[in-house]
């Protein structure tokens, strides 16, 4: 998948949606691309999370040995709220299917959010949504 690829990718992303093409771009270049194999575990339940996972193409699952509690498929992000306060996820994390995702950091993301702001009011913004909701469910 080439950059522009990934950005349209990116821009479907609601996190992502008001941010600006350079911005993304930008947030690209930093990332580390990971392809996952069937079944690859990415997070172990009790290990602590501090990246953003992005997902391209695929599915991942959260599971227990029980149940599946979420599944991720393209354009879904991991770990919004662990990126810049760690903690662990409530079950491990694994590809259901070969995956192919970017990984991007805390220091990753507020270096670009630093240059291009449109990147930190969109993710801000979506956030801010999601909790807005999360009340109103309460």
């Amino acid at each position: 998948m080439i950059t522009y690829e990934k950005v349209l990718v990116l821009k479907n992303v609601a996190l992502f949606e008001k941010a600006s093409e350079l911005a993304l771009s930008d947030l690209i270049s930093v990332a580390e691309e990971r392809m996952l194999k069937a079944g690859e575990v990415l997070l172990e339940s009790d290990e602590k999370n501090h990246f953003l996972y992005v997902v391209l193409s695929g599915l991942l699952e959260l599971r227990d040995d029980k149940k599946v509690f979420q599944e991720f498929g393209p354009r879904q992000i991991i770990g919004e709220t662990t990126v810049f306060s760690p903690a662990a996820l409530s079950g491990t994390l694994k590809a259901k299917e070969k995956s192919f995702i970017l990984k991007i950091s805390a220091e990753q993301l507020y270096r670009v959010m630093a240059l291009h702001p449109t990147l930190a009011y969109s993710f801000l913004e979506e956030l801010s949504r999601r909790v807005r909701l999360a009340e109103k469910k309460d």
